[in-house]
C-alpha cells in the first residue's frame, strides 16, 4: 500500500512513519514546511491560499490525516484558537476539494480525532456514542469530524481515531506536564482523581496503521488502553518508572488555571473510555497497563 501523511513530522506521524520505513511501505508527506525525511517523498500545501501539490496523491491508497496545531502546545489567546480551528478545519476542506475534482483517489482517509469531543463526565464510561460537550475542545473535534465526514460521499471510507493522552518520551504529555518528575518533583494536579484515558505511542502508531488495512472499520473508534488510571496514580508510576520520590503536596487547581488559562480545562478532564469497540475489531494492544507503558518508554 502507499501512503499519504500530513502532520508526518508530528509525534505520531513521525512514530506512524518510522513503522511504514521499517516495513518498506512508500510514505509520502504532505506539510507547509521544508522538513524532509530519508524515504519519504515529500510535498507541499497551504490551507490558507488552497494551494496543494496534486503529484502527492499519485497511486495513494490511505491517507492518514493528522494535521493540527497541538492542543497544549500554547494558552488559547483568540489568535491560538483560530490556529487550532483553521490547522484542522481547512486542511480538510482542502483534501476533500481537491479529490472531490480527481477521477483517481485514496481508498480510504483514516484522520486523527480526539477523546475531547465527549462531555466531562467524571467516573461515567464513556463510549463511542457518549454525549459530546460544548466547551472549545468538544466542539472542535466535532466540527472536525463533520468535516471528514464529508469524503464518505465522494466513495472514500473514514475511519476516525479518537486519541486519548498519547504516552511518548520524545513530545506530548511526558514531555510537557510530567516533566518536573524527572528532577523528583513530582506532584498530582488539582485533587488527583481525575481519570486519565491514555495510549502508549507504539499502540498509536499501530492502531493507525491496524484501521488502514482494515476495510471493514469505519466510523469512530476510541485510541485509549483498556485501563485507564487517575491522575494521581499516573504521576506516581511515573515518578516510579525514573526512580525519582513522589512526596509533594498535589498543585493546587486554582495555581494550573491561573498559568495555563482557558487550556487548563484539558488538564481537569476526567474522561473514563472504554477501547471495547476498538478491541472488538480484533486490534491488540500491546500496552495493557500503565506500569508496562511507562517502563518501556523510559527505558529507551
Amino acid at each position: 500500500m502507499k501512503y499519504l501523511i500530513t502532520g508526518g513530522s508530528g509525534l505520531i506521524g513521525s512514530e506512524i512513519t518510522k513503522l511504514l520505513l521499517k516495513k518498506n511501505e512508500d510514505v509520502n508527506w504532505l506539510t507547509s514546511s521544508k522538513k524532509n525525511k530519508i524515504g519519504v517523498k515529500s510535498f507541499n500545501w497551504n490551507i490558507y491560499t488552497n494551494q496543494i501539490d496534486e503529484n502527492c496523491f499519485q497511486d495513494v491508497d490511505v491517507i492518514i490525516h493528522l494535521a493540527g496545531a497541538g492542543i497544549a502546545d500554547k494558552k488559547w489567546s483568540a489568535n491560538r484558537k483560530k490556529e487550532l480551528i483553521d490547522s484542522r478545519i481547512k486542511s480538510t476542506q482542502l483534501l476533500f476539494e481537491t479529490l472531490n475534482l480527481r477521477q483517481n483517489k485514496p481508498k480510504s482517509i483514516i484522520c486523527a480525532s480526539a477523546i475531547g469531543i465527549y462531555k466531562n463526565q467524571n467516573d461515567d464510561l464513556l463510549n463511542e456514542t457518549s454525549e459530546i460537550g460544548n466547551d472549545f475542545l468538544a466542539n472542535l473535534t466535532n466540527q472536525w469530524e463533520n468535516e471528514v465526514n464529508k469524503f464518505e460521499n465522494i466513495g472514500i471510507r473514514v475511519v476516525k481515531i479518537r486519541t486519548g493522552i498519547v504516552l511518548s518520551k520524545d513530545a506530548g504529555y511526558l514531555k510537557s506536564v510530567a516533566a518536573p518528575a524527572k528532577y523528583g518533583l513530582a506532584a498530582a494536579l488539582g485533587n488527583g482523581k481525575m481519570i486519565t484515558s491514555w495510549i502508549h505511542i507504539t499502540d498509536m502508531a499501530n492502531l493507525f496503521l491496524f484501521a488502514a488495512k482494515n476495510e471493514k472499520m469505519q466510523g469512530v473508534y476510541n485510541a485509549v488502553a483498556p485501563n485507564p488510571v487517575t491522575n494521581y496514580e499516573m504521576t506516581k508510576q511515573i515518578a516510579k518508572a525514573l526512580n525519582r520520590p513522589f512526596f509533594l503536596p498535589n498543585i493546587p487547581a486554582f495555581i494550573l488555571k491561573l498559568v495555563f488559562g482557558e487550556m487548563a480545562s484539558v488538564i481537569f478532564m476526567s474522561q473514563n473510555i472504554t477501547s471495547k469497540k476498538t478491541e472488538e475489531t480484533g486490534f491488540k494492544f500491546e500496552y495493557l497497563k500503565i506500569k508496562d507503558a511507562l517502563e518501556d518508554i523510559y527505558k529507551k
